[in-house]
This record gives C-alpha cells, structure tokens and sequence, in this order.
C-alpha cells in the first residue's frame, strides 16, 4: 500500500513540474475541457478586475499553510495543494474560481484538475503573488 501510495505521489508531482515547465516555456493556456468548463491562465491586473467586479468569485489559496499565514489577497481561502490533489476540497461548479499560488505552478495544476472535473470557470494565477508583488499591482477592493 505504501508503494502505490509513493507511486502515485510520485506521478502528480511529475504531473506539476510538467505543468509548471510547459507554463514557463509555452505560456498561458485558455482551454475548454468539458462542455460549458472553461479554463484560463490571466494577470495579475486582469484577477484583480476579476476581483473588484465579480462578487462571485472565490479565491483559493493552493500554497502551504505556512506560505499562506505569511501574507494572501484578501478573502483568499487556504486549500493547500496536497489537499486538492487528495480530492479534499468542496468547490461549487458554478462559481468563478481563481486559483493563487507563489509562481503559478501549483495553480495551475489545479486549474487543470478543475476544469477536467467539469467546473465552469476556472482562472490560474499568471506567476502567482511573486508577480502580483512585482508588478506592483493595487490590492483589489471588493
């Protein structure tokens, strides 16, 4: 049990850095996965409009706790990555979703996973909070 239990992490580990890499080396992605599921990589400055005109949206923080309690956009809520791999999460299908991490790497594998689970409309972070702070973008006001 042990042995599937490390292979199986050892996969979706793979899953990420291949995600993370071909974000890095090919860009942002906008697919459409399922039939009215729809998935798109957008900036810091498009979240934060996002954010101010879409009452509905909810934030998820997919990083550590300990990178969580260290600073998040405000009304962010913590689902670590390890969790949302694990199925621990309860998200409604019909909500916006922006998903937050440091980089973008995390995010986006959940952005994937969402979206082949049929989730309506998901967002990912481009670069996470590292570009959010070097672009020097305005926290949002709800």
């Amino acid at each position: 049990m042990k042995k599937i239990v490390w292979i199986v992490s050892l996969v979706v580990a793979l899953a990420v850095v291949a995600g993370a890499v071909a974000y890095v080396f090919i860009g942002p992605s906008s697919t459409t996965s399922e039939a009215g599921s729809s998935y798109r990589t957008v900036t810091p400055q498009e979240a934060k409009a996002l954010i101010e005109t879409r009452k509905d949206l909810l934030l998820v923080d997919v990083r550590s706790p300990e990178e969580f309690r260290g600073g998040s956009l405000p009304g962010a809520t913590l689902i670590p990555f390890w969790d949302f791999t694990k199925g621990r999460y309860d998200l409604p299908k019909d909500k916006p979703i922006l998903l937050i991490c440091a980089v973008g790497g995390r995010s986006l594998a959940c952005g994937q996973m969402l979206a082949a689970k049929g989730y309506r409309e998901v967002y990912n972070l481009k670069g996470g909070l590292d570009a959010w702070v070097e672009q020097r973008v305005p926290l949002p006001r709800r």
